[in-house]
């Protein structure tokens, strides 16, 4: 097929309705790592296997006999969908001949993983700044007025320092879940998807 007519595969496909949660049918779910952009309904049967055979789409879930439920492709705008059941067009068994890349099974390669780690040490560093110096400035302010009180508001500024100096203590951990939030909420950064492989 001429690089042409795969583009203009590609533009209807990109043109395609999404796919929402409510579409999968009997505990079938999106991929994990899958865009949900890029998650279609498709009504016309001949435009979903012309996009399997050009591996612009993978068939996620389609109608069987009298089933009323939804066809739905993934789509993959670097035309590197899997091949249909693993064989190409002329009866070869790919899968045989050429490892399935990890990104189609959901894993991440080395490089993303690299990136995406330097990313939370990156945010991390950001993020114990912020802390550290809000923290640090709560810790001496509270410090500073222990000699001016008496009383109830002396027992309260106490038990407050006391909460702080364990939250101080206890910082590490913070730091590590709010840079995780904070990348997970960077849609620009593609390696975001594979947070879910790493512990907290």
């Amino acid at each position: 097929m001429a690089e042409s007519d795969r583009k203009r595969l590609l533009e209807r496909a990109l043109a395609l309705r999404e796919a929402t949660h409510s579409d999968f049918f009997g505990g079938r779910a999106a991929p994990d790592d899958a865009d949900p952009a890029l998650l279609k309904l498709i009504e016309d049967t001949s435009l979903r296997t012309k996009l399997l055979d050009a591996r612009i789409a993978e068939g996620l879930q389609s109608p069987k006999g009298p089933q009323k439920i939804a066809s739905i492709v993934r789509i993959y705008p670097d035309f590197d969908a899997p091949a249909r059941n693993g064989v190409t067009r002329r009866g070869v068994k790919e899968r045989a001949l050429t490892p399935v890349p990890t990104t189609q099974r959901g894993l991440p390669t080395v490089d993303e993983m690299e990136r995406l780690i330097a990313r939370i040490r990156e945010v991390e560093a950001d993020v114990e700044h912020e802390m550290s110096a809000q923290l640090g400035e709560r810790v001496e302010r509270l410090k500073r007025s222990l000699g001016d009180l008496d009383g109830p508001e002396l027992e309260s500024t106490v038990r407050e320092l006391s909460a702080a100096l364990e939250e101080k203590r206890a910082l590490a951990s913070h730091i590590r879940f709010e840079a995780f939030k904070r990348v997970e909420r960077d849609g620009d950064f593609a390696p975001r998807t594979f947070l879910r492989l790493l512990a907290r």
